[in-house]
């Protein structure tokens, strides 16, 4: 990691204090200033790459503590149609899926499945190993694979990423199989080697009493470690498989035990007593300070996903339908600013939609276009016949506050009032999906080329239902959601990359969104740790640390 980075960092935490504390009265000018006198001070930093440490070799008989900030509902989420950050880091360490995603090489692996096929468009046909065992002693065949996506992806995930795209499958031998999509998009394959795309047979459902049962007791799938038992409100133990299919793997930890603690700093404390092993998604903000701590190591990372500034164009929204009061808005933005707080100086400001993990990407603006224009923002606002100023409110979460202070200071300067609005979660998801807002902060991750991930906020099917979407424009036209599916589907990469570019000079044109910075998610964890591997989205991989 660079040390200008870290430096930045630091700065940035300076700002998040200082905002807060004066409720947006700082100027980002006056922050840089504060960075610059920051910047000179020599810090000893430890933050540490995923992805990169060798593959553990050893078993013991030891046990590996993860603390979580909340407890999921169920640990096999699929079942019950439904998925949630915590049950996905765990249900990974229990089931496999057909292929696996390696994040150090970008290349799709076996797993399950030893080779697969398109058949054509829409049909991908996998041959499944011969050796695996299932959690309850009988070897995994089609018909386990046909079971699991007919009856739990698709009838109890109809709406969700999980089943909305299948049409269903079919065996075509014991160790065959034919998955039929309902829309073209290449991508699915590695969309295969999700946690929520992952194998179980249909006696372990029946065994455990049905599928609502087993969302809480999954005695099921073939993966590395197997559910032992879970103590409400306190903690999850998962135990090795001793009878693991994949011999080239060797499980370090006897049990791994996830506890949940809603405080970050709390999680981080019981790594530096021992008490925990690792403190997973700490905001940057905290983690950036830990990188200064030789106790612990501590990881910051991107994670394929831009964050964006969505204007409201939707039925409730207001100002905003206004393309010059969007323009507006984005002159007066200090994207460096925002940047340096929404990734505590780790990231910089985007110059795409696209984020720079995708095949895809192109910078689609200069830092010149990004700089701010005050004067710029006011003619405009003047042109829309607000010339004495207007008020928007900024939908989001309690995490997301420091940066929308950040855009509350930017904004005043062009006579713009901000109101921030930080409901409690379950009425910003209502308020989320209904657009009751003028601005929002979300992303998408398009690095994988599916409905699910693509511009999901301006497709159709979203933005007029059933699918929808929390947050976004609430709006779209047929030549957005005619582009993106032509994205989606195209199979040619350089055709793609200029399907991007289009898309992303369509929503430049038309100030849809503003780009704002790639997300960083951190963790902290034991100084003699290793084995920090991400799954999808960004989610921790327990099951390959080791000491």
């Amino acid at each position: 990691m660079k040390v200008k980075k870290v430096m930045a960092m630091a700065m940035a935490s300076a700002m998040i204090l200082s905002l807060t504390a004066c409720g947006g009265g700082n100027s980002s000018d006056d922050a840089a200033k504060g960075g610059e006198t920051q910047s000179e001070e020599k810090v000893t930093v430890n933050v540490v790459e995923p992805n990169k440490d060798a593959a553990n070799t050893e078993k013991t008989d030891e046990t590996l503590t993860v603390g979580l900030a909340s407890e999921p509902s169920s640990l096999y989420g699929a079942s019950v149609g439904k998925t949630e950050n915590e049950e996905q880091i765990i249900g990974n360490a229990m089931l496999d899926s057909l292929v696996k995603f390696n994040y150090s090489t970008n290349e799709i692996e076996p797993s399950l499945a030893t080779e697969w096929e398109w058949v054509d468009d829409t049909h991908l046909k996998f041959k499944l190993r011969d050796d695996v065992t299932m959690s309850d002693g009988t070897p995994l065949v089609a018909d386990d694979v046909v079971y699991t996506c007919n009856k739990i992806w698709i009838e109890k995930n109809t709406t969700n990423d999980t089943g909305k795209y299948l049409v269903g499958a079919t065996a075509e031998d014991e160790h065959t199989v034919v998955i039929e999509f309902n829309t073209v998009a290449p991508d699915f394959l590695k969309m295969m080697s999700w946690t929520n795309f992952g194998i179980v047979s249909e006696d372990e459902v029946n065994a455990a009493g049905g599928l609502e049962q087993i969302s809480t007791n999954p005695l099921a799938g073939s993966g590395p470690y197997k559910f032992k038992e879970w103590k409400n409100g306190q903690s999850v133990t998962l135990e090795r498989n001793e009878n693991y299919w994949d011999k080239d793997y060797a499980g370090y930890y006897k049990e791994i035990v996830f506890t949940f603690t809603s405080d970050a700093a709390a999680r981080e404390m019981a790594v530096e007593s021992g008490d925990a092993d690792i403190a997973y998604d700490i905001p940057v903000s905290q983690a950036s300070t830990y990188a200064e701590n030789d106790s612990v190591n501590t990881t910051i990372y991107e994670f394929g996903q831009t964050t964006h500034l969505w204007y409201n164009q939707g039925e409730n929204a207001g100002v905003t339908k206004d393309e010059k009061v969007r323009e507006a808005i984005d002159k007066a933005l200090d994207f460096d600013a925002i940047a340096q707080v929404g990734t505590a100086g780790f990231a910089d400001a985007s110059l795409s939609y696209w984020d720079p993990s995708c095949d895809y990407y192109t910078e689609n603006y200069t830092v010149e276009e990004r700089a701010v224009d005050v004067e710029g923002a006011k003619a405009l606002l003047e042109e829309a016949g607000y010339a004495d100023g207007l008020e928007v409110t900024a939908l989001g979460l309690q995490d997301i506050t420091p940066v929308l202070t950040v855009m509350q200071a930017n904004l005043a300067e062009a006579g713009i009032t901000l109101k921030i609005d930080t409901p409690d979660t379950a009425q910003f998801v209502e308020g989320a999906f209904g657009g009751n807002y003028d601005l929002i902060c979300v992303g998408d991750t398009p690095a994988i080329r599916t409905p699910a991930s693509v511009m999901p906020f301006l497709q159709k099917l979203n933005v007029e239902g059933p699918g929808m979407v929390i947050g976004g424009a609430k709006w779209t036209n047929d030549e957005f959601d005619s582009t993106i599916t032509e994205l989606i589907s195209e199979a040619d990469t350089e055709k793609a990359a200029e399907l991007a570019t289009t898309l992303d000079e369509m929503v430049k044109d038309q100030t849809v969104c503003s780009n704002l910075y790639p997300e960083m998610k951190s963790s902290v964890y034991a100084k003699d740790l290793k084995g920090f591997n991400t799954i999808e989205r960004g989610f921790v991989d327990v099951t390959g640390f080791y000491e």
